[in-house]
């Protein structure tokens, strides 16, 4: 597996506006119901909630089908315990340590980046898995 990093600085920068409660809700629901996929070893279901350029990217990524590509991610799961909503990009933050990032598409939230280990606003985020 390899590792991409994202910089969460540049992201937080790019999103402007405050979300409501219940799209805080609905990124928490995404990125729990992500996670208990892949635990659960139902990598359809997983893949569903990934943006398309995610999907694509994993399955070049792993050189597999997304539904068994997904399932080699080193991901640390854990209940969503922050979530933040910026227009149409999120970030979910979880118990667990990882951060997932998602945008709002025509299909509703989706993952673009998953497995996300922070290192500060001026420092790039490492993610297992990112478009």
């Amino acid at each position: 597996m390899r590792t991409a990093a994202v910089g969460f600085g540049a992201l937080a920068l790019a999103m402007t506006g405050c979300g409501r409660e219940g799209d805080r809700q609905a990124v928490s629901a995404v990125a729990d119901g992500f996670y208990t996929a892949v635990q659960g070893h139902h990598g359809a279901r997983a893949c569903a909630l990934l943006s398309a350029d995610t999907r694509k990217a994993l399955e070049q990524q792993e050189s597999d089908p997304c539904a068994k590509a997904v399932e080699k991610l080193n991901l640390h799961p854990g209940r969503p315990a922050v979530a933040e909503v910026y227009s149409t990009e999120a970030s979910v933050h979880l118990a667990g340590g990882d951060t997932v990032l998602l945008g709002h598409t025509a299909q509703g939230w989706r993952i673009s980046a998953a497995g996300c280990q922070l290192h500060g606003a001026s420092q790039p985020a490492d993610c297992e898995l990112q478009d």
